[in-house]
């Protein structure tokens, strides 16, 4: 093939992930797909292309599929952390918290200052009632990242399954004050104010 061919195979690689990803935050996962094809044609052993298409086989709800292509990053780097987190975050969606929990403790073993896992495996904690170790893990969380919306929306939503209704309001506020058209604490904040009566 020669050292042009190379570089040239190396290059349509990086060009299928950057397209992949890009059509992923578009929420276009068909054509994600096909990039993350196209790229693994390439390079079957780049462990972003196997959890990148996970994601893409995810968003079009085939969840067995996306399983066990993080599963093959993983044979190929056991230490890919995205992957160890995205297996999680697949198990959260089909309300397997426990479940859950051993995947984000392997990403934060790996990296602990992966703030999405901290996140994550407090959103799994709360759900299954274990209130007092999902806030170690928010607090971790926005200890690394104070100005992550997505942390305080979620410990307000943990604090109000624990009716703690005042400090979740508090929350979904800090959320607000960081990001105003954030909808979903917007949304939760409303709806928590009107079921406890609070003007």
């Amino acid at each position: 093939m020669g050292l042009f061919g190379n570089v040239k195979n190396k290059l349509d690689k990086e060009a299928s992930i950057v397209d992949g990803n890009n059509c992923l935050n578009e929420g276009n996962f068909e054509k994600a797909l096909k990039y993350f094809d196209k790229g693994l044609k390439i390079d079957s052993k780049d462990p972003r292309l196997w959890n990148n298409k996970g994601l893409a086989l995810e968003g079009l709800k085939k969840f067995n599929k996306a399983y066990e292509c993080f599963d093959k990053a993983l044979k190929i780097d056991p230490r890919y952390v995205k992957a160890w987190y995205n297996k999680g975050l697949l198990l959260t969606k089909s309300k397997k918290y426990q479940e859950a929990l051993k995947y984000f403790d392997k990403a934060l073993e790996l990296d602990p200052t992966y703030v999405d896992a901290w996140n994550y495996k407090g959103i799994s904690l709360g759900s299954i009632k274990n209130y007092q170790e999902a806030f170690k893990c928010f607090d971790k969380a926005l200890e690394l990242a104070p100005q992550n919306v997505h942390v305080w929306y979620s410990k307000g939503l943990i604090l109000a399954k624990n009716r703690k209704v005042q400090e979740a309001i508090e929350h979904f506020d800090k959320a607000l004050e960081l990001k105003p058209d954030f909808e979903p604490a917007k949304e939760s904040k409303k709806l928590l104010k009107a079921i406890h009566r609070i003007p």
